[in-house]
């Protein structure tokens, strides 16, 4: 969770625009632009694999979560999670096993889909618009799917602070002010901010994966070459 609050991010935004009033209303009382901007890299550094053409991978484990659903007999599918970006596993919890991805067009191929006798244990999966498909039908109602997605932020407002660590407070505020700069067509500024925002986001990027040092695993050539 970040340590800044929005509230406290728009006035650091502010003043970075030398305290520029006509941001703060530009003829609406209710519209901040300020706010739009930081919520706007927000998003973007959220959701997006690739920020102003830094090759590098974004991983937020604090946005990575899972729900359950449970399944209804003679119906294919079960509904997304709320506010999910994208699916990462489906683990059929009542049966112990992990369900398998499979393209939309190979779930189509699957003639038996539609039949009632070809029900059974769903043991692969689909997404296609809000649902997510499950082959075989189930053929029971209430066994119980774990999904495991990465979920979507909700705009910053007020007091709230992100879902993401504190660590990526500045970086968020550096992207933002990147995106005003690109507003007021400020192009010294607008260099600067980028080149700053990355310096800090490559720094920051594989940060979580240091975990992965911690898999038991040892690499090497393969015995049939040794000797």
């Amino acid at each position: 969770m970040g340590s800044l609050s929005f509230d406290t991010m728009k006035e650091m935004m502010k003043f970075r625009a030398g305290n520029n009033a006509a941001l703060t209303a530009a003829g609406d009382s209710s519209l901040n632009y300020f706010g739009i901007w930081i919520n706007s890299a927000y998003r973007q550094l959220c959701t997006q694999n690739d920020i102003l053409g830094m090759k590098k991978r974004l991983y937020f484990p604090q946005l990575m979560t899972s729900t359950t659903k449970t399944t209804t007999d003679g119906t294919a599918y079960v509904t997304m999670p709320t506010s999910c970006l994208y699916i990462s596993d489906v683990y059929d919890t009542t049966n112990n096993r992990n369900l398998d991805w499979i393209p939309w067009r190979e779930y189509l191929e699957h003639t038996d889909r539609t039949s009632t006798t070809s029900e059974g244990e769903p043991t692969e999966w689909s997404r296609h618009d809000t649902n997510i498909y499950l082959h075989p039908t189930p053929d029971t109602t209430g066994e119980t799917l774990t999904i495991y997605y990465k979920k979507l932020v909700a705009d910053l407002s007020g007091s709230g602070t992100t879902d993401i660590g504190a660590e990526w407070d500045d970086a968020i505020l550096e992207l933002a002010a990147y995106k005003m700069f690109v507003f007021l067509h400020d192009v010294d500024r607008v260099k600067w901010c980028k080149e700053a925002f990355l310096e800090m986001a490559v720094g920051l990027a594989d940060l979580y994966f240091k975990e992965e040092k911690d898999a038991d695993k040892n690499f090497g050539p393969s015995p049939a070459y040794i000797g």
